[in-house]
């Protein structure tokens, strides 16, 4: 795997608590900001899976409406209360 450098701009704070994190870890900045961004954009391309087979299910007719979900809530709430 080939690396590349990138570089960018953040405040002092951010910085200070990355440099926090990796002192408590015993590893270099560049870790921390690695295994942030690999966490990170793990975490969006699993979304943006999650987003499409949410699509794929309204497309195929398999969804609630909101009114539905609160009319259900109400009903059984009010069910609750007078047992």
């Amino acid at each position: 795997m080939s690396v590349a450098i990138i570089s960018f701009e953040a405040s002092e704070e951010l910085i200070a608590t990355i440099d926090e994190i990796a002192s408590i870890r015993e590893v270099d900045r560049a870790e921390i900001l690695r295994e942030a961004l690999a966490q990170y954009l793990a975490d969006y391309k699993e979304l943006n899976a999650d987003i499409d087979q949410a699509r794929r299910q309204i497309d195929a007719g398999h969804y609630t409406l909101h009114e539905d979900v609160v009319r259900e809530f109400e009903a059984k709430t009010s069910q609750s209360r007078a047992a």
